[in-house]
């Protein structure tokens, strides 16, 4: 049909284009013309407080330390964040308000010092993304009443009974509305009836050190801040020599409250030497122990000593005693003991067990032999095993085991009478005899630096059957560190005979043999050999 009507034909065929082409025109027209209309300004963001009152019954007042939450919302962009204010709103100035993008926080509430209530006005205000601000932000007062802080000597972190110049306290302060509301810490010794008697310390300071001066007529302390001890130029100048003394802590918070003050009483006693005397002999013999060493002491010259007894507690099944209480407590092994042996020049320790105190030697110690303090040790050997700690601080690297004999199980002794002598690396002569056998006993084997003192006749007790046998190997008793710092003896100095013993004799001539010259021995093991002088 349509090839008798061309001109339809070609119509039908050019109506896509046509088409096109009109709505092409429409979009070049829009362009020259541009939309027509206006654009609405920013319309600012809306805030709400999630609590909008705050009715208590009559008399209850809020934490100052409180919850706060809120949210916003913007007609026309999106919140940004928000604006909060404490206080009078109407006081406040562009630069007063704090900018969050949180939607709740916990807040201390301000109250003025010495106040106990107080009504405190928060507002908050939401920020659109274009800056715009809530011009109607909300409100709410906040009832709130301060309640006073407390505060608590730290458990393990106070002196012993007695102590010389170097003690320590640990105190924790806390504040029920909130610790963010504590204002500062605050000691005193003994005297507590004025302002002065009191040192500030800051709330971060919850451990301090007082460093007896006790060496002037009127003593003081000086105040240590940390576990650092660092200096200070705060200084207590009520100290009791010789008497009980009393430490007293409080905390105070932001609003003047004051805790319950909180007092450890302790006793100084004063320092009278530069050597220190440490007896760890367990047992009932601890007195007689004692007094037979400083007996050999004042028999060389040394008359004067500061005594510690450290024999409380009891080894048992082979581990290690717990560190004596005469020293504070082992967390406090840096700065508190550290500081305190190394107000010492020279210590003398003795035991009758490695397993007791002499075992934290190596951690209480550490300032002592920095300033460059020597050390005699009198505790009788006994088997160790090669991973002990005592390896690290005593100078010797092991104890000899019995030789190996199939069946016989050996066990080292050492008989009575027999003579204890120097070493090639010592010059000497000296009458050392036992009183009576030593079993079982060991060897120390050294360390190639160590300096080997004194040696003993070593023999053999075999099994199947039981018999005596010869030894020949390691035999030292005695040794000193590479630094001569330290020396160890080890053999008790009251197995040698004296003169109440029934004497030792010449087994050639069988004439009665001298007692053994410990005077000699001692002296030139501490003042000879480390120096101790008064």
């Amino acid at each position: 049909m349509l090839r008798h009507f061309p001109h339809l034909y070609l119509l039908n065929m050019l109506r896509p284009f046509v088409l096109l082409l009109f709505l092409l025109s429409f979009m070049l027209i829009s362009c020259d013309s541009g939309i027509q209309g206006s654009f609405s300004d920013n319309q600012p963001p809306t805030t709400s407080l999630t609590v909008e009152e705050i009715n208590l019954p009559e008399g209850e007042r809020l934490l100052s330390q409180v919850n706060i939450s809120w949210w916003g919302d913007d007609p026309d962009g999106y919140v940004a964040g928000y604006e909060f204010y404490i206080g009078d709103v109407t006081q406040a100035t562009a630069e007063d308000w704090n900018f969050t993008e949180k939607t709740d926080s916990t807040f201390i509430l301000p109250i003025p010092e010495g106040n106990t209530d107080a009504d405190v006005e928060f507002t908050v205000r939401a920020v659109d993304n274009e800056e715009a601000r809530d011009p109607e932000p909300p409100s709410l007062t906040f009832p709130i009443r301060n309640t006073a802080p407390v505060i608590q000597f730290t458990n393990n972190e106070t002196p012993p009974d007695t102590t010389y110049r170097i003690v320590s306290f640990g105190f924790t302060p806390s504040d029920p509305d909130g610790d963010a509301n504590l204002n500062r810490v605050e000691i005193a010794l003994n005297d507590t009836t004025s302002a002065d008697s009191w040192k500030e310390l800051s709330v971060e300071a919850n451990f301090i050190t007082l460093r007896i001066d006790d060496t002037i007529d009127s003593p003081t302390a000086q105040i240590l801040l940390g576990r650092s001890a660092s200096e200070s130029s705060m200084m207590f100048n009520t100290v009791n020599v010789n008497g009980d003394n009393e430490f007293h802590v409080r905390a105070i918070d932001n609003a003047g409250a004051v805790s319950d003050v909180k007092t450890y009483e302790w006793y100084v006693k004063e320092q009278t030497s530069n050597i220190l005397f440490l007896n760890d002999y367990f047992g009932t013999n601890t007195d007689e122990r004692g007094n037979f060493h400083l007996s050999l002491l004042e028999q060389v010259g040394i008359s004067e000593v500061d005594y510690m007894d450290i024999s409380d507690g009891q080894v048992l099944g082979g581990t290690r005693v717990p560190l004596s209480s005469a020293f504070p407590d082992r967390s406090l092994a840096d700065p508190t003991i550290n500081m305190m042996l190394a107000e010492w020049d020279y210590i003398y320790w003795i035991s009758d067990d490695l397993d007791r105190n002499i075992g934290y030697a190596l951690e209480l110690t550490d300032e002592f032999f920095a300033q460059g303090g020597k050390m005699f040790i009198n505790i009788p050997i006994e088997y160790l095993s090669d991973r002990n700690s005592l390896f690290q601080f005593l100078p010797f690297r092991e104890v000899a085991q019995e030789p190996s004999m199939p069946r016989r199980s050996p066990t080292f002794e050492i008989k009575r009478c027999s003579e204890i002598q120097s070493s090639d690396e010592i010059s000497l002569d000296i009458n050392l005899r036992l009183n009576r056998p030593i079993f079982p006993a060991n060897p120390i084997v050294p360390f190639n630096e160590s300096i080997s003192l004194f040696r003993a006749d070593f023999g053999l007790i075999l099994r199947n059957p039981t018999t005596r046998g010869d030894y020949e190997g390691i035999d030292l008793v005695s040794t000193m560190n590479p630094d001569q710092s330290i020396v160890y003896f080890g053999i008790d100095l009251s197995n040698f005979t004296n003169v109440n013993d029934n004497p030792c004799e010449d087994p050639d001539t069988d004439e009665p043999l001298p007692p053994s010259d410990l005077e000699g021995l001692i002296e030139f093991l501490t003042i000879e050999t480390l120096g101790f002088e008064q």
